[in-house]
């Protein structure tokens, strides 16, 4: 094996996690290769270290110092996400208030159902300026000859008939009139 494999392989030897194979293999490389075992010798010392070591506890400057710290970037995380869920919040809330105003807009166009509709003459339905624009068409006697024909053939009964093919079809009187 290479050396790089079985190097990444020693901390877990020498925790006893390897399998028996693989454990196998890197003492047979390290029979043979002087730098790994030399590796092996400083993982030893600095457990040994490691083992020895004494906690302490650190000076009260620098606890207090640490802990402030924290409590700053705490309270900088709060706002990092404060922010940007009040700024949402007001969104939805501004959304509301402007969809429950048209709404009620809305609402305030639509005639009841049962009350007959009254307008006053401030509050009409529609546009005084756009009547008056569209008064040239009352002087078209097109527009009247137009409205007399929609009138009678409002007022038409339907004709049942067949046509020359022998097919069944149902007529305006104005139809059959014309014909």
């Amino acid at each position: 094996m290479e050396c790089r494999v079985i190097q990444e392989m020693l901390p877990a030897c020498q925790e006893g996690k390897l399998e028996e194979k693989e454990s196998r293999s890197v003492a047979e490389h390290l029979t043979v290769c002087h730098d790994c075992r030399k590796m092996v010798l400083e993982l030893k010392d600095a457990w040994d270290i490691l083992e020895r070591w004494e906690d302490c506890d650190p000076p009260q400057k620098i606890r207090m110092g640490v802990l402030s710290y924290l409590a700053d970037q705490r309270k900088k995380l709060w706002l990092k996400l404060m922010i940007p869920v009040a700024a949402a919040l007001l969104i939805v809330v501004g959304m509301t208030i402007r969809f429950s105003g048209l709404q009620r807009e809305q609402q305030a166009l639509l005639p009841f159902s049962g009350a007959p509709m009254q307008f006053s003459a401030d509050h009409l339905p529609f546009d005084e300026d756009e009547i008056i624009a569209n008064l040239h068409v009352l002087q078209d006697e097109d527009f009247y000859d137009a409205m007399d024909e929609l009138v009678k053939i409002d007022y038409l009964p339907l004709i049942d008939e067949t046509d020359q093919k022998g097919e069944y079809r149902r007529k305006s009187s104005l139809e059959v009139a014309q014909a």
